[in-house]
């Protein structure tokens, strides 16, 4: 039995099996191996297979297996196997690159597949028998934690430009200790303006969701590569003390939360609408200086958000735990009840009673809130 415990996945099994029987050889490659050999749980299953995608889903579809064709014109269809997606890819080669896009061709060379990857740890493939492939020594590089480019690093990332930030990002989850200095990676920056804002907003919150990303920011700087996306070579010196208050204190990471860190008034960069909510939110809150009022008008997370901000970040931290889902107990509707007309005198008395009963700490009650409130109106 494979000491690797994806392959005893029932339906990577299957996978393999059906493969092995429509006379296909199929392996794991990228991320799940890497993740596989440092013993860590992945939900991302790549597999590649040495036949055209026509066959792949011949193979699959015999078998009742439904198919997607998410990307078949570059070899990459999805088989869900029990309600669970797995992208399966034939092996490929590039013919043709533009720095964005690729232009491949079907193979049946696992080597020339492995050759057009980015990095020697994302060119490891499994296969059925827990047989690890690594044609560039990949995995000593791993173990290092040396992030290598496969190959000549200028002309890896002149096939695709999104390949630097890639380093940056893999350099903060696997690298470890001083990293070698890669000049291509500032050579070539002026590529990134290829790129379309949505590649580089996604490629950019995962470098944020490491762990620890100080070191890939700081060689960025270095390199220019904020200069060349958002025009500004920021300081990293917030940045740094909200990843070390984060893991000193045992907190969630939260890429949004960083990226304010970095470039708190730098609107270059793509965000969804709720990414910028949660910008526009905290900047409102930082103008704040009583947790009372930044829990109940943001909510629990720009709470959170804002202790780290704060001076006496434990203090407000340990209130911030101990407090519960607030509901003002007073409405429009229990005014009226009472004879009180509509209109703009009856709300702004409502919210005045609103800002007291959050000074007073949440604790009046409906009635002591309708007191103060009918004191305002007459």
């Amino acid at each position: 039995m494979s000491s690797f415990k994806v392959l005893e996945t029932p339906e990577i099994s299957r996978l393999f099996r059906l493969f092995h029987e429509g006379g296909a050889e199929a392996r794991l490659v990228g991320g799940c191996v890497r993740d596989a050999l440092l013993d860590i749980k992945t939900n991302d299953i790549d597999m590649a297979v040495n036949v055209p995608p026509e066959k792949t889903k011949e193979i699959l579809e015999k078998a009742g297996i439904k198919v997607i064709p998410t990307g078949i014109e570059h070899g990459t269809i999805t088989a869900i196997v029990h309600k669970i997606p797995f992208q399966i890819t034939s092996l490929r080669q590039d013919f043709q690159t533009d720095g964005r896009h690729a232009k491949v061709i079907f193979g049946t060379s696992w080597l020339e597949d492995a050759k057009r990857r980015d990095f020697t740890i994302n060119a490891l493939s499994l296969d059925k028998d827990g047989i690890v492939y690594d044609p560039f020594e990949g995995k000593a590089d791993l173990e290092k934690g040396i992030i290598r480019f496969i190959g000549n690093p200028s002309q890896r990332i002149q096939e695709d430009y999104l390949r630097i930030l890639r380093y940056y990002r893999f350099l903060a989850y696997y690298g470890k200790g001083e990293p070698q200095p890669i000049p291509e990676l500032k050579e070539c920056r002026e590529g990134l303006s290829l790129l379309s804002k949505e590649r580089i907003a996604h490629e950019f919150f995962k470098l944020l969701g490491a762990n620890n990303p100080l070191t890939s920011l700081a060689l960025m700087k270095k390199d220019e590569i904020f200069l060349t996306l958002f025009d500004e070579n920021p300081s990293l010196e917030k940045i740094e003390s909200i990843v070390s208050l984060e893991n000193l204190l045992g907190i969630r990471i939260s890429p949004i939360r960083r990226l304010y860190a970095l470039l708190s008034g730098n609107n270059k960069l793509l965000l969804s609408n709720e990414q910028k909510k949660h910008l526009h939110s905290l900047n409102k809150a930082l103008l704040e200086t009583d947790r009372r009022r930044v829990y109940y008008y943001f909510g629990k997370e720009i709470t959170l958000d804002w202790a780290l901000w704060s001076k006496d970040y434990k203090e407000n931290l340990t209130w911030l735990r101990g407090q519960s889902e607030l509901i003002f107990p007073l409405k429009g509707q229990d005014l009226l009840e009472r004879g009180i007309s509509p209109g703009p005198s009856l709300g702004a008395s409502l919210k005045k009673t609103e800002d007291w009963w959050v000074s007073k700490d949440f604790v009046p009650d409906k009635q002591e809130c309708l007191e103060h409130c009918l004191g305002l109106v007459n």
